[in-house]
């Protein structure tokens, strides 16, 4: 069996790629929010440069002060400081950890969980319920069973046991 190893060559960014970026963004004040006028996604700006799609944000943080400035190494990712998805405003960005992107929206409340969830089947006090009732074995109360009942799987329920979902309950 062959299977097919192609890779798309990307392309450096240059001067022109620069130029048309910058050229879609509503620049302002220094402190002020540099709105993308283009496309979107999800609230998202989108540029294409070097044969693949950019986050505004995140392709601004890297080139606002010219060519080959900034590179984000590891796993780290870029929040604007005025949670504004559009804004280009180098100054506005800074780094950070996934877990510190997620507390930072714990903090600003922009987070849905639990029964808030459009998708949830379940409610906190359900929660509570479930890992009151739950004895390890049981034929009654084990996770398929208590699963049956809510309408949910045993994977769902064993879930909710060891508290990989349903934290914040």
């Amino acid at each position: 069996m062959m299977t097919n190893t192609y890779t798309r060559q990307l392309k450096p960014i240059t001067q022109t790629d620069l130029d048309r970026f910058w050229g879609h963004v509503d620049i302002q004040g220094d402190d002020d929010c540099w709105d993308w006028t283009r496309a979107k996604t999800n609230g998202y700006g989108l540029f294409s440069a070097g044969g693949q799609l950019h986050r505004v944000s995140r392709f601004a943080y890297q080139h606002g002060d010219g060519l080959y400035t900034k590179r984000i190494e590891g796993k780290l990712r870029i929040a604007t400081t005025c949670q504004n998805k559009m804004c280009c405003n180098p100054r506005h960005m800074a780094l950070h950890s996934q877990q510190e992107i997620f507390d930072l929206m714990k903090e600003r409340n922009q987070l849905t969980v639990g029964s808030k969830h459009r998708m949830s089947k379940l409610t906190e006090a359900d929660v509570k319920h479930i890992r009151a009732r739950y004895v390890k074995q049981s034929e009654t109360d084990g996770c398929k069973s208590i699963g049956d009942d809510y309408g949910v799987s045993s994977w769902c329920i064993r879930d909710i046991i060891t508290r990989k979902t349903w934290r914040h309950v």
